[in-house]
């Protein structure tokens, strides 16, 4: 052969090894270290990592292990025993020997497309805030890892490994044939896994439950109970006060709220007075103010940015008519306030009292001043006494610009709001002055055995509970209480029961009894 051809036939040789970078997916662990071969041969400087001496002249000469190797044009003798055809290949000086032979010569293990002397270890595993963090004693090959998801359920198979670790919480490891298997117990949607230098890093989308539903048969003090639950997560799902299509001031069954409003799931909210069927209590709806009492109130609270509490606060609504701030001592009421605030959502004839000024506001602005039965469209209506308007706003006139705010004691912004009670737990005790709580409520409220409808958190989540004795016989405050306590609540307070108790799920009722007609729901979407 002349040097030309021999050129041409060496620069075709590396030009295929090269390209095998791009086809090879073998992985090769050989003492605690990862080789990828090209084109299926292993270059001189990895046989020398893996431990062999190599010498070059006439001949080949490869030593592991006290075990000789003798090349000659190609043909491997192992030890002087075995021979070896067309085992390896020089070019360029350098020598490239086949995985074939390296892998029967060492003896190694075959697991998918890895070839091994002995499994790696797992060094760490944790799993925090939907990450799942895997540290391994060699480099991270994703040959190494093989990744399912099925039915929302993820694993993970990890091969070869050795070894036990400490299981994480959250988590199941399983171990067969040099195969770890870890499963996550959370529902996944989807994942992304990061490949680092001797970790995988699997970042975990969860499936968001934003509405759960469960029903249960509960013992309690030698009682046996009905209990529903629809647990939502705050940060995905509104908890929304609905009124009836007419509203405020009218009623309809809670199925008829919910529905009216594209909801499907719900429970009866607010107390309220049977001769005028309004609410009793705060009512926020996606920040507008729907009603409210003045005064230290138990209330349910969403923000603006998916807190939730469940508490005792005030909230303090106020109206500035140009340069004058007045306190609002109700909303949407046919009690006489010395400030009310009535919305388009009043359903009643507004109170008409020749010791009361009536100012309709429109687009921020003082738009008449003087009697109206009713709120008209796209506005609202201040009613003050005149003792206030002559004292602080004497120059009152159309024009003026008006703003409604709304104050927490806390500062926080409120999304959804409704007030009930009484307040039943607390830090997850039953509230110190709960002798007191219950003198605040008439009606026998809090001593009657009866049916409850109960708002309460646990765990970040919103739970709304209704309770029903299985003999007609509900619970006490003293027992719902207790009985929230032992189930691990953080809060909780009682929203309107009796007859009122309903619950809606998926569209249907859940609880027993003929619904009741009722001004406000509390809606979950």
């Amino acid at each position: 052969m002349n040097a030309k051809n021999s050129a041409l036939l060496k620069t075709l040789s590396l030009f295929f090894l090269t390209l095998a970078t791009f086809l090879a997916a073998q992985v090769f662990l050989i003492n605690n270290k990862v080789f990828e071969p090209s084109n299926g041969y292993f270059t001189e400087s990895q046989l020398r990592d893996m431990g062999f001496s190599v010498v070059k002249n006439e001949r080949v000469y490869l030593i592991h292990n006290k075990k000789l190797i003798i090349g000659s044009g190609g043909d491997f003798l192992v030890d002087f025993e075995s021979y070896v055809p067309k085992a390896y290949t020089i070019i360029n000086d350098v020598l490239y020997v086949k995985v074939d032979f390296i892998s029967s010569f060492l003896k190694l293990s075959k697991m998918n497309d890895v070839y091994y002397d002995k499994p790696f270890s797992i060094t760490s595993i944790d799993y925090t805030d939907d990450v799942l963090t895997i540290a391994t004693s060699v480099p991270a090959k994703k040959e190494f890892f093989s990744v399912s998801l099925s039915k929302n359920t993820l694993s993970l198979k990890i091969s070869p490994t050795q070894g036990d670790l400490k299981t994480p919480a959250g988590v199941s490891i399983s171990r067969t044939n040099h195969t770890t298997i870890i499963t996550v117990e959370k529902a996944v949607s989807n994942y992304k896994i990061t490949y680092l230098e001797n970790k995988i890093v699997v970042q975990l989308e969860p499936v968001i439950r934003k509405i759960e539903y469960t029903r249960r048969t509960e013992t309690f003090v030698g009682r046996t109970f009905t209990v529903n639950y629809i647990i939502v997560d705050p940060r995905h799902t509104n908890i929304t006060p609905l009124l009836p299509a007419k509203g405020i001031g009218s009623m309809a069954t809670l199925a008829n709220i919910l529905s009216h409003h594209g909801y499907s799931n719900g429970v009866n909210a607010n107390y309220f007075d049977p001769a005028t069927g309004l609410p009793i209590d705060i009512v926020i709806s996606n920040g507008k103010v729907l009603s409210h009492r003045y005064g230290l109130r138990p209330m349910f609270i969403q923000t603006t940015d998916g807190r939730v509490f469940i508490k005792k606060a005030y909230v303090d609504i106020t109206v500035r008519i140009g340069d004058v701030l007045l306190l609002v001592k109700g909303v949407n009421t046919t009690s006489l306030g010395e400030v009310n605030l009535y919305t388009s959502e009043f359903a009643l004839k507004i109170p008409n009292d020749r010791t009361r000024t009536y100012v309709v506001v429109k687009n921020g602005k003082v738009a008449s001043i003087g009697y109206v039965s009713a709120v008209p469209s796209n506005s609202e209506v201040i009613m003050i006494s005149n003792d206030i308007r002559n004292k602080f706003l004497p120059d009152l006139r159309v024009g003026q610009t008006v703003t409604v705010e709304l104050y927490t004691d806390d500062g926080y912004q409120i999304k959804n709001a409704v007030g009930a009670g009484p307040l039943l737990l607390q830090d997850g005790n039953v509230i110190p002055d709960a002798a007191e709580e219950k003198l605040r409520y008439g009606g026998g409220i809090p001593t009657t055995r009866a049916n409850r409808t109960i708002i309460a958190i646990k765990d970040g989540k919103v739970h709304l509970i209704t309770i029903e004795g299985t003999n007609g016989v509900g619970m006490n405050f003293d027992e719902a209480a207790q009985f929230l306590k032992s189930k691990g609540y953080e809060s909780a307070m009682m929203l309107d029961g009796g007859s009122s108790t309903s619950m809606v799920y998926a569209g249907k009722y859940v609880t027993s009894g003929s619904p009741r007609s009722i001004p406000v729901a509390l809606g979950v979407k």
